[in-house]
């Protein structure tokens, strides 16, 4: 056998051997009487990949329509090479059931995001910063309300201008992301000395988002690819991100030493211990993760995390409701009541309309498409309500955008109403003491109906902080700025987009701002 006919044979036996692989150990085979997406009209799995990635809000259209308000679960195409079980909203309560050795959270979470190539595995499957959010930083959000205004100043100031006489035109998604990040960054490291130069630096603020962006940039790559091959690309897709972890640790190294020292209980007697989330894991750190709490590197890629869970949800939806504002304004009067109510916004137990207008937003304009991500992990899979035997390794969702606008339940469901949730919290008011009912209309609450946040005991911890956020930028916003759109608009908010499942805003958007003089 010559040397061209041994090297033809061990191609083909290594090829051999990885398809082999890739359908033993990598394909998930669907039961039969589990519907697949566009069989029953004869279409190849190849077309309705394609019509999924040409024009995916119709075709999770047709899906919720077809499959979903029928009670019915279907697989389906998604980004890259992948498949996904869409369960029906009638199935949301048994999802949220089901134990995390059944169907995973963060397994799922962790199969999107890929942050164990990005940060490395205990960041993935140990993600504690998370629990912190959610049982101890919400306790102190209104200790933080002062500063924040403090900051809000700034940022507007350097993102709007302070210009009371003349009008500024502005690319609204950067100034989005200096404003919003600022503020975020706020609650995360601004309560002390080295915190707030921090959050005034544009540098650090900078770096914080290219370690995110490098982060949306690795799990983009690794979601593109098929599982087989992700050991091999992961290290190549996230081969920036050392130097950006790094550039970022170098920023907080300071503001790490200024903590710890505190925390050594080397405080003066003009010092009080910081009450930031930046403190809490430090604090956390040291008492249950010792060796991380001494590692610099690793407090930076725990702040990383951090970050991606509260700064993106924050920019992408203040970046909607600034549009959608300006754009209801004409019909509903929107900035005018908003603005008579602005006295009364900073209180968080207050049940503001600001909250409804967000809520609102979230509903229309939602970012997530698939919602309520859960991956099989049971070795024996798992049977859905319907009766479809769902193997170990499935993803499974819920259509949040079509739950969110189906026209059964609300009227005119595609249309940004900005008092649509006030008045049915109005309407439903308590006879003897006046206060508002349907406490499940309040922007932090989930249903089958509203899905931004997921649902169930693991919806986003972060949601409470994204609220009172954006309820502060916007009354900051509301009382010192008027906003309108750039003429060649008509009076009209561009539209979003989707791609790959997800609603994405105007990011070329511009509006024009002037501060407003005080009455």
């Amino acid at each position: 056998m010559g040397l061209v006919q041994q090297l033809f044979w061990v191609f083909s036996l290594a090829i051999f051997i990885i398809v082999l692989t890739y359908h033993v150990f990598f394909v998930i085979y669907s039961p039969s009487n589990l519907p697949r997406v566009g069989a029953d009209k004869g279409n190849t799995w190849s077309t309705m990949r394609k019509q999924f990635n040409t024009d995916c809000l119709s075709f999770l259209n047709d899906v919720y329509e077809n499959y979903s308000k029928k009670g019915k679960s279907v697989v389906i195409p998604v980004f890259g090479p992948h498949d996904e079980v869409i369960l029906p909203p009638s199935s949301l309560a048994w999802l949220c059931r089901q134990p995390d050795n059944v169907l995973s959270s963060i397994d799922a979470q962790i199969d999107s995001i890929q942050p164990h190539y990005s940060l490395g595995n205990k960041f993935a499957y140990d993600p504690w910063g998370g629990m912190l959010i959610k049982t101890d930083l919400n306790s102190a959000i209104e200790t933080v309300c002062a500063v924040l205004n403090d900051e809000l100043s700034a940022a507007f100031s350097a993102c709007f201008g302070d210009d009371y006489d003349n009008w500024k035109e502005v690319d609204l998604f950067p100034a989005c992301r200096i404003i919003g990040g600022r503020a975020t960054l706020r609650f995360t490291l601004g309560d002390s000395p080295e915190g707030r130069r921090l959050c005034a630096d544009e540098a650090f603020v900078q770096s914080c988002y290219d370690v995110l962006d490098g982060m949306l940039d690795t799990a983009g790559a690794m979601a593109s690819s098929l599982k087989i091959f992700r050991p091999f690309l992961g290290p190549w897709a996230s081969r920036a991100m050392p130097g950006k972890l790094q550039d970022l640790a170098k920023r907080i190294e300071p503001l790490y030493q200024e903590r710890m020292n505190m925390l050594r209980g080397h405080l003066t007697e003009n010092d009080s211990e910081p009450q930031d989330l930046i403190q809490m894991m430090l604090q956390y750190a040291v008492n249950e993760r010792p060796k991380e709490a001494s590692s610099l590197d690793d407090i930076a890629k725990r702040l990383a995390l951090s970050n991606f869970g509260t700064m993106h949800q924050t920019i992408l939806t203040l970046h909607n409701l600034i549009l959608n504002i300006i754009d209801s304004d004409t019909e509903f009067d929107t900035v005018s009541i908003l603005r008579d109510e602005v006295t009364g916004v900073l209180g968080q137990g207050n049940d503001t309309t600001s909250k409804h207008v967000t809520r609102e937003t979230l509903r229309v304009n939602s970012f997530i498409g698939r919602t309520v991500q859960r991956l099989v992990v049971a070795p024996s899979g798992v049977t859905t309500p319907d009766g479809i035997q769902l193997r170990r390794g499935t993803m499974v969702s819920i259509l949040a955008h079509q739950s969110q606008t189906d026209e059964d339940y609300f009227k005119d469901p595609l249309k940004f109403d900005p008092f649509r949730f006030s008045r049915e919290r109005e309407a439903a008011a308590d006879e003897v003491t006046g206060h508002p009912g349907l406490n499940h209309l309040s922007l932090v609450s989930t249903s089958a109906k509203y899905l931004p946040f997921s649902h169930g005991r693991h919806a986003c911890p972060g949601r409470f902080l994204v609220d009172f956020e954006l309820k502060m930028i916007m009354a900051y916003a509301v009382k010192n700025y008027d906003r309108e759109f750039p003429e060649q608009y008509g009076g009209k908010r561009p539209p979003n987009s989707w791609f790959s499942g997800f609603g994405i805003p105007p990011l070329d958007a511009k509006i024009r701002v002037k501060r407003k003089k005080c009455d």
